[in-house]
């Protein structure tokens, strides 16, 4: 599989993934609630759908991603909110939030494209004897890999305990259950 080909799968996993009912809700809450990337969340899922892991490699590159959803995709998405308000009182600014919108989608899909490119490897639980379960193979992928963006949030995303668990394991069952996918809607 090219380049590309791993970063049109990814892309379709996400967008797949995003239109499942009860699927942004929840995003949103781990994105805007417990600093967590919901690009990141997602290529980890993928990873584990596909019984792979990143490669302890993919660290640095991983590190390289998060700068540029720092400094490219959050200001966009912060923009786009802060039009959002305006709108009331200034109806003209819906064209240049669409803009912005896109602009936003494209920087995602750059990240899922760089999120695909990383090295990974088979998962050692996907080995037999031991039957693999996607799920707990995802939740363990982002205890280890998923960072929130906030310093206040819990390091581990899959203690129990934490209220962003709450949140993060019926979606992560949700993206891994074997369902058809909704209509995707390219607004992740």
């Amino acid at each position: 599989m090219t380049t590309a080909d791993t970063a049109d799968a990814l892309w379709d996993f996400a967008l797949a993934r995003y239109a499942r009912p009860g699927a942004q809700a929840r995003c949103l809450s781990l994105q805007d609630d417990h600093g967590y990337d919901v690009c990141e969340l997602l290529w980890l899922a993928w990873l584990a759908e596909q019984r792979r892991e990143p490669a302890p490699e993919a660290a640095p590159g991983l590190a390289e991603v998060r700068r540029w959803q720092e400094t490219m995709t959050r200001p966009l998405r912060r923009r786009r909110r802060e039009l959002k308000a305006a709108l009331e009182t200034r109806p003209r600014l819906s064209e240049l939030r669409q803009h912005l919108q896109q602009a936003e989608l494209l920087a995602e899909r750059e990240t899922l494209a760089r999120l695909a490119e990383l090295p990974s490897r088979r998962a050692a639980s996907s080995e037999p004897p031991a039957p693999y379960d996607p799920l707990a193979a995802a939740l363990a992928l982002c205890a280890a890999w998923a960072t929130p963006t906030r310093a206040t949030q819990p390091a581990a995303a899959t203690r129990t305990t934490s209220p962003a668990y709450a949140t993060l394991q019926p979606l992560l069952a949700l993206w891994l259950a074997a369902t058809p996918d909704a209509e995707p809607n390219p607004s992740c």
